[in-house]
């Protein structure tokens, strides 16, 4: 709740601060973040914008493959109480 008045400048500079201290970083070592150029031409915004999609999709397909293996039941488990109790534990 602290940084909801703070510009994203002076979060960068007071988390470089914190991290000098407890590392034990020399004063005459440089802020990082202050240097950190972005690609040309809005190549930058791009390839976030794809890495966030395609982590998206990644999380998606872990989600599905877990249902498939919670899904997945042997023959001796097609009970229909069996069935129902587990659709309960996955939604609960």
């Amino acid at each position: 709740m602290k940084y909801l008045d703070r510009n994203k400048a002076e979060i960068d500079r007071d988390r470089w601060e914190a991290y000098k201290q407890l590392e034990l970083v020399p004063d005459s070592i440089d802020n990082p973040v202050r240097h950190r150029g972005g690609f040309k031409f809005g190549i930058d915004r791009a390839w976030r914008t794809l890495l966030g999609l395609l982590m998206d999709e990644l999380v998606t397909e872990q989600q599905i493959e877990y249902l498939d293996r919670c899904w997945d039941v042997d023959a001796k488990d097609r009970s229909p109480s069996k069935t129902l109790q587990r659709f309960l534990t996955l939604i609960i």
